[in-house]
């Protein structure tokens, strides 16, 4: 397996992976919107996107959102979304992925990469805990949804 930074010529191929991962968390299929998603991260410069290649296949893929500490007055990296496709699960993909997105922040000078996962996605949790991660159990996360 090949981890590389995605390029304009991966969007097509790896929105419908995108879609899959969309409709893993619920939501209806809709490969258009998936496109436009991944397009419009990429050409802002928005999202930093390692996908994972088999036999020239996108089997997985990470996405890195820039943050910012104001109290550390450095930058961190926001890990959103990770995903193998179930039939590639169990070969290494993730961790691969995940390496890439740590030695890509230390190479920025990033200060930390943050995530946050399900409470019950016990899996991920043993992958982010065996590489390092710790979980935060001094900071309690609140949303406001606006939509």
């Amino acid at each position: 397996m090949i981890v590389r930074r995605a390029t304009e010529a991966d969007l097509h191929p790896l929105a419908v992976l995108f879609d899959e991962y969309r409709q893993f968390y619920g939501t209806s299929s809709n490969l258009d919107i998936s496109y436009k998603f991944l397009k419009q991260r990429f050409e802002n410069n928005e999202s930093v996107i390692f996908i994972c290649l088999k036999d020239d296949v996108i089997t997985g893929f990470i996405l890195l959102y820039l943050g910012f500490s104001s109290v550390a007055c450095s930058t961190y990296y926001i890990l959103d979304d990770v995903y193998v496709s179930p039939v590639y699960r169990r070969q290494g993909s993730a961790k691969q992925l995940i390496d890439t997105a740590v030695l890509f922040a230390q190479h920025e000078g990033a200060l930390r990469i943050s995530l946050e996962t399900q409470k019950n996605n016990y899996h991920s949790h043993q992958l982010y805990e065996s590489m390092g991660f710790i979980k935060d159990d001094e900071f309690q996360t609140y949303h406001y949804f606006i939509r």
